[in-house]
């Protein structure tokens, strides 16, 4: 039997349910770097998680050891969970419903009607490219002069993975259903890194980032942070870091992209008490900030 632990942290769904063309459906989708299986308290991660008022949460970094930590929380939440095996975990409060041929997403029932397809992706973390370019030792990777170094060097690290997902979800597109993708992808956008921003001193350079704009070409998916929030240089959401050190460098990492049947209302950056987080937490546990969207459904069935 499921204990609701932190029943009494639950926000109300934003889920409205009726039986006219009119309704409006709305969902809460939160992408949460939650480090290493809880950073600093586990207790601490399910309160962000409950309280935020997330109906479904692509974790990343899930895994403390042995113990999937997300699927611990979403046990004692009564939630669903799905893991996809290594750090990424698929949180919701509604029921899933199947699985994508790859092993990336999941379909999730919200109504009778009305389904989503949820993919999550932990991108691999090395080398990190706003490091090499910055002068940043990490890893002992070689640092980087160029925009086109940037590039080749990112696309080398994560082209796998990215190719990987994109096939995945394409394999569900005939179904027709809104889908989102949740994520770290630990290389930042090519939608931030632009001569705006590096006028504003927010990068080094413009660099076309390979990741993203391969899932928007290719996949079609579009920035619900970077929508909402069109000047990068007014707005950068960063979520890298909430643990800042002296040659740290800040950036948007973690992101949730969609396509179809969905249109993005508000999105909000959650960390640590300041004014980079828009929903703040004291002891906030991890050295990510978590991003959260709001998105209406604007299709019926």
């Amino acid at each position: 039997m499921k204990t609701n632990l932190f029943h009494t942290l639950f926000i109300s769904a934003t889920l409205l349910q009726g039986c006219t063309d009119s309704e409006k459906i709305e969902i809460n989708m939160m992408s949460f770097n939650i480090r290493m299986g809880g950073g600093a308290s586990v207790s601490r991660t399910a309160q962000v998680m409950a309280s935020s008022g997330a109906d479904i949460i692509g974790v990343q970094e899930s895994l403390a050891g042995e113990t999937n930590t997300a699927t611990c929380i979403a046990d004692s939440l009564g939630w669903y969970a799905y893991a996809r095996g290594g750090s990424e975990t698929i949180l919701s409060r509604y029921a899933i419903a199947d699985t994508s041929s790859v092993g990336y997403g999941v379909k999730i029932r919200l109504d009778g009607r009305h389904y989503v397809w949820v993919f999550n992706v932990h991108l691999f973390h090395y080398p990190y490219q706003p490091y090499q370019l910055n002068g940043v030792e990490y890893g002992g990777a070689p640092m980087l002069n160029t925009a086109e170094e940037a590039v080749a060097s990112a696309w080398e690290a994560r082209k796998a993975q990215v190719t990987e997902v994109i096939a995945d979800i394409r394999s569900v597109r005939d179904e027709g259903w809104p889908v989102f993708l949740t994520g770290d992808f630990n290389e930042p956008s090519f939608l931030d890194w632009t001569d705006r921003a590096a006028k504003a001193g927010l990068c080094k350079l413009p660099v076309r980032w390979p990741a993203t704009k391969a899932f928007a070409e290719q996949a079609g998916l579009k920035d619900a942070y970077r929508m909402l929030y069109p000047d990068e240089a007014a707005h950068p959401g960063h979520t890298w870091t909430s643990c800042p050190s002296e040659h740290e460098v800040p950036d948007r990492i973690d992101f949730i992209l969609f396509k179809g049947g969905v249109k993005p209302v508000k999105s909000k950056i959650i960390g640590e008490k300041g004014s980079l987080s828009d929903i703040q937490f004291a002891d906030y546990p991890s050295d990510h900030r978590a991003v959260m969207a709001t998105f209406r459904l604007t299709v019926d069935r």
